[in-house]
């Protein structure tokens, strides 16, 4: 008898700790269909680099699979998806918007890292085979025109924008010493003050 007991607390406890295990493999999430203007709010299974338990963007760059409260799974197509919201286990949030609406191509999410009345800055992201690369755009804001896309280090950013700022000393200097995202943020934000 007392074998079967503890057997039965065994796989009870298997069990529990597996479903944990399970569940922490999937983080909240808000989207809205193409095809529809309803927010849906369920989980999604995230697709992690090194652990599913830790955010990664691949999550949102394949066939999608959600899981409602009721333990209930789909499978979701990104190129059916117009929003999505992701809370991942740090309860830092991740927004991706269909390409189609800001670039002039559609074909994946997009990152909004800034949008301003005269230039807006987007990061999309992409895969080939097991590699993810991140690229980021500078859109003209009022023709939606690419204005430059390369990587975020990449100098021709940076010439790219002297060019275009090179009538404000103050943001030339500005470009030479960026490093972070903040950095190009400010830059940006300061640009529009200036245009108008």
């Amino acid at each position: 008898m007392k074998k079967i007991i503890f057997l039965l607390l065994f796989v009870c406890f298997s069990f529990s700790f597996s479903q944990n295990k399970d569940d922490k493999r999937y983080f909240p999430v808000e989207y809205i269909l193409k095809t529809s203007s309803d927010t849906i709010k369920t989980k999604i299974r995230n697709v992690g680099k090194f652990s599913n338990t830790k955010y990664y963007v691949a999550t949102v760059l394949f066939k999608m699979k959600m899981r409602d409260s009721s333990g209930s799974e789909t499978w979701v197509e990104p190129k059916d998806v117009e929003y999505i919201k992701i809370t991942d286990e740090n309860n830092t949030i991740h927004e991706y918007y269909a390409s189609a609406g800001k670039m002039v191509f559609d074909n994946g999410f997009v990152e909004i890292l800034y949008e301003g009345k005269n230039m807006n800055w987007y990061r999309f992201f992409s895969h080939g085979g097991l590699k993810f690369v991140g690229t980021d755009f500078l859109i003209d804001g009022r023709n939606r025109k690419i204005i430059n896309e390369s990587g975020f280090f990449n100098p021709s950013l940076k010439n790219s924008l002297k060019v275009r700022f090179a009538a404000y000393p103050d943001l030339l200097a500005m470009i030479d010493s960026w490093k972070t995202d903040d950095d190009l943020l400010k830059i940006l934000q300061l640009y529009d003050k200036k245009v108008g």
